[in-house]
């Protein structure tokens, strides 16, 4: 894993998490950057489940003036040699981005031979990676699936429970929580160390955020009896207690000392060298129908951000669910009337698996909920885009948003409303690139359409608007995308970052999966710096 970049000590601290059997000696890491080996490394234990023990070991890189390193290391100077690669101090920082790293539940076998299988696009990003070395992988969220918690018997008699209050109050047995540690260890061992994901995080280092499927499909958007039960509570802990060690290499003692901070979740801010700062909010510990974020742990984002270094330019954002996006009200507002009139609770529509889902709420509810669009929402994503006006405003440092989740890819903005003013003079000014997935199902063309159609400019407020680009003219495949749909292109993909440290531009792409299911086709996005005489009104 990536921790961070010490400015002044110019070094590249990383960490790296080791399980071995209960009883073997605590590991240790040895490093060689191409001038001598380390000295070894030691291990913390941060939990054991069984058998198994989780040590993490904190390593260092001292950064060379000029020269990008290759970074060897092995576990115990024993046993396979593994690489990473760090940038010097006066050369640019090279990251990627995906997210929804897995299949959804209704996702047949068939669908997945049309697509190419699991590994299309990471064959892409390990080849590229292998050519030009990236020096971090943010992970966007869904790393992995962990709906299949709620397939097992252990849930029917509580899910019987028909009394809403009744079901609230009902306890988190014994039997549920073993149940719980065995299908988190098991289900991240199973998607970790069994796939190219696992593959990768030996090379790439990662920095991860956590999304609904990290947890379970809608976690944190559902009603508070649900959100409140004593069995989503002490579930959703297991989840992060298993999110924390395997993706977050820490523990709910350590988390704190580890760099992560919240009112009660886990984000996290580093630096990307020193021009390019990341923010990781947590977005799911605290979410509930209500808020997405704790207003005490936004204090602690603009508190943090506020103390960044002076050599910052950007500042790039990482959330699970994109933060410009098309608004769906019309959907809204047809489950708020299902709901309103009772109508989940007829026969008929209950057995519709496509609407209802296995707690009797309609089923693309929460997905609506979890939109920073919709309504429930608005309010607190207009206050967070306001401050972080002010700060760009103040620190002449261009915010951009990266984002996953909706299984397609695309660009947008905030903007000033003054169409004269240009990018480089306008701290309003705030792009956005969503990409996902790097493995799930794109959605029907029917679904693109609507979320295209509802794809126009609007307002945030008399100062600024939003809206989604046409990036997608021409599809993979040289024509025009179906219907026309050129602002959402519906197919798997990552994308790709890279400083450019003569005008502090930074330069995206957005890979996208071939429809030959081979490689993929790189749609450009430049992002302007902020220039210092921003202080336009």
């Amino acid at each position: 894993m990536f921790v961070n970049t010490d400015l002044q000590a110019a070094t590249w601290r990383g960490s790296v998490l080791v399980m071995a059997p209960r009883g073997y000696p605590p590991p240790t890491v040895v490093l060689n950057d191409g001038t001598a080996p380390s000295l070894p490394f030691t291990s913390v234990l941060l939990d054991t489940y069984k058998m198994t023990v989780f040590y993490r070991i904190d390593i260092d890189v001292l950064l060379d003036v000029h020269r990008e390193k290759k970074v060897e290391y092995r576990v115990n100077n024993t046993g396979p040699t593994y690489q990473f690669f760090v940038p010097a101090q006066t050369t640019p920082w090279r990251f990627c981005f995906w997210s929804c790293n897995g299949w959804s539940l209704s996702v047949s076998a068939e669908d997945k031979q049309k697509l190419g299988g699991d590994n299309v696009v990471w064959d892409d990003l390990l080849q590229k990676h292998n050519t030009v070395p990236f020096h971090v992988q943010v992970c966007g969220g869904d790393q992995l699936y962990a709906d299949k918690v709620w397939q097992s018997d252990i849930w029917k008699p509580w899910l019987s429970i028909k009394d809403k209050i009744a079901r609230r109050d009902a306890p988190f047995t014994a039997e549920m929580a073993a149940f719980a540690d065995d299908f988190y260890f098991t289900h991240y061992v199973k998607c970790f160390f069994m796939s190219k994901f696992g593959d990768s995080m030996t090379t790439i280092p990662i920095s991860t955020i956590i999304d609904d499927h990290d947890v379970w499909d809608g976690i944190g958007s559902y009603p508070d009896y649900l959100q409140n039960s004593r069995v989503f509570v002490q579930l959703k802990e297991y989840a992060f207690k298993y999110w924390k060690l395997y993706q977050a290499h820490t523990n709910q003692t350590l988390a704190r000392q580890h760099g992560y901070f919240g009112s009660r979740g886990y984000g996290w801010l580093k630096n990307f060298g020193p021009y390019t700062a990341a923010l990781g909010p947590d977005t799911r510990y605290e979410r509930s129908l209500h808020q997405i974020i704790d207003p005490h742990t936004y204090d602690m984002i603009f508190e943090r951000l506020n103390g960044l270094s002076p050599s910052v330019r950007h500042l790039v954002i990482f959330l699970g669910v994109p933060i410009v996006y098309p608004r769906l009200t019309y959907i809204e507002k047809t489950l708020s009337g299902m709901k309103s009139i009772g109508l989940t609770k007829l026969s008929f529509i209950a057995k519709q698996k496509s609407l209802v889902n296995i707690w009797g709420e309609p089923e693309l509810s929460d997905d609506m909920n979890d939109h920073w669009t919709s309504s429930v929402h608005m309010d607190e994503r207009k206050v967070f885009i306001l401050r972080l006006q002010e700060f760009a405003r103040m620190r002449n440092i261009r915010v951009t948003f990266v984002a996953g989740d909706v299984h397609c890819c695309g660009a947008g903005r905030f903007a000033s409303s003054n169409p004269a003013l240009p990018p480089e003079r306008d701290y309003r000014f705030m792009p956005q690139i969503i990409s996902s997935a790097i493995m799930n199902i794109p959605p029907p063309n029917m679904v693109i359409r609507a979320v295209h159609s509802s794809a126009k400019t609007y307002e945030l407020d008399r100062f600024t608007d939003e809206k989604m680009y046409r990036l997608f003219e021409i599809d993979v495949n040289g024509r025009s995308p179906p219907n026309n749909n050129t602002k959402m292109l519906a197919r798997r993909n990552f994308s790709s970052y890279v400083e450019d440290l003569e005008n502090h531009s930074m330069i995206v792409n957005i890979h996208v999966q071939n429809e030959n299911n081979q490689g993929t086709k790189a749609y450009p996005v430049t992002i302007s710096a902020l220039a210092p005489s921003n202080n336009i009104v």
